[in-house]
């Protein structure tokens, strides 16, 4: 039976010359963002300086069992082993980051819902197999979650920025801007005056608008800002899609959230 310990503030509080202890884990995720960590080079080396790596399975062969500073975790629990091991990381740490968007909105394995679920198995894997999983929820279902980075994947320069602030015994902050900003920044035209859909007055800025400037919609993977006038944006939706397609496209990342059971439950 597992000791439970009892919960830490989530204010790092520690002498200059004393390491952070840090872990790093993966849910059911394909792994992308902790792909990104590793891409960012000296970034991430610079940071690691000041941290003492307790357990992360894709960095080191060693791991510890020991208290933490930090744990960031990428992914959503699908499986009982999972949610388990997700509440005792929890317990022994100070401050829990969700990793991604996966972990901190649910994102795209949770598309698919527990009634849809067994005709893909069936149609998939065949009739004799004997799944595992559950809905897909963000972390939060299932425990405290003091900060989220989002998207899909991360973008590199904002799990440094939040990194080091957390450090720093900072509460991390969010941008104060939308994902229009971010566009306005790249001389995008806007999708929404051009008839198109988009999602980016509502979401939360610091993605660069790295899909529009591509060509894609905003579908929201950096979570949705505290201020969004969600009606507004789905006044000009409705004149460009019917119900079902403004369902489909909210819930490509959001279909976890409040804000989309608000709206389309």
């Amino acid at each position: 039976m597992a000791i439970k310990r009892k919960r830490k503030t989530n204010i790092i509080n520690k002498k200059k010359a004393d390491k952070i202890k840090l872990g790093i884990f993966d849910m059911t995720d394909c792994e992308g963002c902790e792909v990104v960590l590793v891409s960012l080079g000296a970034q991430i080396v610079d940071f690691f300086k000041h941290v003492e790596i307790i357990d992360w399975r894709l960095g080191q062969k060693m791991k510890k069992d020991d208290d933490l500073d930090i744990a960031l975790i990428e992914g959503s629990p699908i499986t009982g082993d999972e949610i388990e091991q997700l509440k005792q990381i929890r317990e022994k740490t100070k401050v829990l980051v969700a990793l991604g968007a996966c972990a901190a909105i649910g994102g795209i394995p949770a598309i698919v819902e527990k009634d849809q679920r067994e005709g893909m198995y069936n149609a998939i894997y065949g009739a004799g197999y004997k799944p595992l999983g559950i809905d897909s929820l963000p972390l939060a279902a299932y425990v405290k979650v003091d900060f989220s980075i989002h998207g899909c994947p991360v973008d590199g320069e904002e799990v440094v920025r939040i990194l080091n602030e957390v450090k720093s015994g900072k509460a991390p902050q969010y941008r104060g801007y939308s994902v229009c900003y971010d566009c306005k920044q790249k001389e995008n035209p806007c999708r929404l005056l051009e008839g198109k859909a988009c999602l980016g007055p509502i979401t939360q800025g610091g993605c660069k608008a790295v899909c529009v400037s591509g060509g894609l919609p905003c579908w929201g993977c950096f979570g949705s800002r505290k201020e969004a006038n969600i009606p507004a944006l789905m006044e000009i939706l409705e004149k460009q899609m019917n119900k079902k397609e403004m369902a489909d496209f909210f819930g490509t990342f959001l279909k976890a959230t409040p804000e989309y059971k608000r709206y389309f439950k």
